[in-house]
């Protein structure tokens, strides 16, 4: 009896050692992850700040390089040259308007996902108010001092850039109060 006990008493030494390593790693592992669940925001809150902070720096940088890139002339012709362009699309849009024709040709144009000009093929009374557009929108394109190439790429620039686009709308509405 007494070697049955000590088998006994060896068995329960080890799995009461065993019972308390596993406690104790447990124990562990649930500590680890309370500091990972309270460190991991306060790391992730950093890099986020950093990363957010390097944005806004080459946000900044980008805007620089945008204005430096037009210049201010240059940005004030375009103003004036989108100006003109947008307010004789509006006078072509009215004319339009008043074809009887229009919201065939209109719903035609959004069915294919395209501007009225730009149908394969437009009716007669859009093919001359849309040349009109074009002819007008190349002089006054010409009479800001652009080529093509160089108005559309500041369209481009100012379609991706915010604060290239807001200096822009600022020249413009500046131009439209002048008059």
């Amino acid at each position: 009896m007494n070697i049955q006990y000590q088998r006994h008493s060896v068995y329960l030494q080890r799995s009461w050692s065993f019972i308390h390593k596993t406690i104790a790693t447990a124990s562990l592992l649930g500590l680890c992850l309370a500091v990972t669940a309270i460190a991991e925001p306060l790391i992730n809150r950093d890099r986020t700040i950093a990363f957010a902070e390097n944005n806004n720096t080459l946000a900044q940088l980008s805007d620089i390089l945008a204005q430096a890139a037009f210049g201010d002339d240059q940005l004030t012709r375009y103003a004036a040259a989108a100006n003109a362009i947008e307010n004789k699309r509006l006078e072509i849009f009215r004319a339009a308007k008043n074809n009887s024709n229009w919201i065939d040709v209109a719903n035609l144009a959004e069915s294919q996902h395209t501007k009225v000009c730009d149908l394969s093929q437009p009716p007669d009374f859009l093919v001359d108010l849309c040349s009109q557009l074009r002819s007008f929108t190349e002089k006054e394109i010409r009479r800001q001092g652009f080529t093509n190439k160089e108005f559309n790429q500041i369209t481009r620039e100012q379609r991706q850039n915010p604060y290239l686009r807001g200096l822009i709308q600022s020249k413009q509405m500046q131009l439209r109060n002048s008059k």
